[in-house]
């Protein structure tokens, strides 16, 4: 679908606009194979999205680009703050795409989503 006609799911992400997604999540967590628990995700990111450590960058951006355009799901609201699950689909460096679930906190002192966890969907 061309970018232009896509748009703004209803239920997005509050304030998308300013999501974060902090480097040390991907690259130190997600994406690193020596990482307990994250190597688990890692070696899934690599075989079914060619995804691998130096690529943060991109799967960053990719999340970025797909976040406005997908429902987000409130899983919990706690002390720390409301937690979300949004479901992205993600084409990665070996051209594959694939349902990716980020997990999202907006903590009580602020207004903006982090980026928690993301893992690529069972099928």
């Amino acid at each position: 679908m061309a970018e232009e006609a896509r748009q703004i799911h209803p239920q997005a992400l509050p304030n998308y606009q300013a999501a974060v997604v902090p480097r040390a999540k991907l690259e130190e967590y997600v994406l690193n194979p020596n990482h307990d628990p994250g190597m688990h995700k890692a070696r899934v990111f690599k075989s079914v999205l060619g995804f691998e450590q130096s690529d943060w960058e991109l799967l960053r951006q990719r999340i970025l680009d797909e976040l406005p355009y997908n429902a987000a799901e409130l899983k919990a609201e706690g002390p720390f703050g409301k937690r979300y699950d949004v479901t992205l689909s993600i084409t990665g460096p070996n051209q594959q795409t694939a349902d990716v679930v980020t997990g999202w906190i907006i903590r009580r002192d602020t207004d903006f989503p982090s980026l928690v966890t993301a893992r690529v969907a069972k099928k």
